[in-house]
C-alpha cells in the first residue's frame, strides 16, 4: 500500500528508496485524491525508507503546499537518523512537524480539535 486516505487524513507509506521514480509514481497515483478531497492532515511515514534524494524533498514540499493553502497540517513520522539528517539539512522542519509515532500525531490532532 502506497497511501491511505480516510476522514481528512492522508498517509503516504514511503518505499525503501524514495528517488525520482517513486516520488513521481506516488504523486501521480495520489493526484485524484488531492484534487477531490479535503485533506486536513498529511503524514509521511518513513518506517521502511532507507534512502531519499531531492525528489523526495520535492514530493514533501509540493504536497505540503497543496494542503497548507487550505489550512492543513503536515507531519513526518518514523524517520531514521539518515533521513532525519537530510530533512534537517533541507530545512523542511521549518514548515513540517516531526513526530516519533503516529500516536503522537493523533495527540496533536486531538489538541487541535480534530478528534475527540
Amino acid at each position: 500500500m502506497d497511501y491511505q486516505y480516510k476522514n481528512g487524513v492522508f498517509i503516504y507509506y514511503l518505499p525503501k528508496e524514495l528517488d525520482h521514480y517513486y516520488a513521481d509514481k506516488l504523486k501521480r497515483k495520489s493526484e485524484a485524491t488531492f484534487a477531490s478531497e479535503q485533506i486536513n492532515y498529511l503524514i509521511f511515514d518513513f518506517s521502511n525508507t532507507r534512502f531519499m534524494d531531492s525528489s523526495g524533498i520535492g514530493l514533501i514540499t509540493g504536497r505540503f503546499r497543496r494542503i497548507h493553502d487550505k489550512g492543513g497540517q503536515t507531519f513526518v513520522v518514523n524517520v531514521t537518523p539518515a533521513i532525519d539528517k537530510l530533512l534537517k539539512l533541507s530545512g523542511i522542519y521549518t514548515i513540517i512537524k516531526k513526530k516519533d509515532t503516529k500516536e503522537d500525531i493523533i495527540k496533536e490532532m486531538v489538541k487541535g480539535g480534530y478528534y475527540e
